[in-house]
């Protein structure tokens, strides 16, 4: 997911930074106002560009944060379920799903890994428990930590 949101705002962005240029450029040399709407489209062409870099960047952010700053805790395997939310060629990635109970509050969460496109469950058989790094004071800052555990893929 983090390549396809640095693919896609760079792309938006580019394309953005084009039809402003064009937009402005015709609109001051032609003295036609109307051609002012190529900067328009540019202009939301550029903050959706804007949007998925930002996104990149929260996303490589948070990971990095919880790699140096995170609490490691182990959280009990739950399952191996499809993630339905996206969806590639009609195919659906799978995630490991984990629990784990916070003591600070009593409550019980779920946390759930990156997108595999295989199944992880045969390398999980014999492991209970999952390392997740969380962030102390809000545990739906987290990430689950496979690296290791699961092979890359080929």
């Amino acid at each position: 997911m983090k390549r396809v949101n640095l693919f896609m705002g760079g792309i938006f962005t580019a394309v953005g930074i084009v039809f402003i240029a064009v937009g402005l450029l015709t609109a001051l040399l032609l003295r036609v106002p109307v051609l002012l709407f190529f900067t328009l489209f540019g202009l939301s062409f550029l903050l959706l560009g804007i949007g998925f870099l930002r996104r990149d960047h929260r996303e490589r952010y948070t990971e990095t944060w919880l790699r140096e700053n995170g609490s490691r805790i182990y959280a009990d395997f739950v399952a191996v379920q499809f993630n339905t939310s996206v969806r590639v060629n009609g195919r659906c990635p799978l995630v490991i799903q984990c629990q784990a109970v916070n003591p600070a509050d009593g409550k019980v969460y779920l946390f759930e890994s990156k997108n595999f496109w295989f199944d992880p469950e045969p390398f999980l058989q014999d492991r209970p428990k999952i390392p997740v790094l969380v962030d102390r004071n809000d545990y739906h800052r987290y990430l689950v930590l496979t690296d290791g555990i699961l092979p890359e893929q080929g």
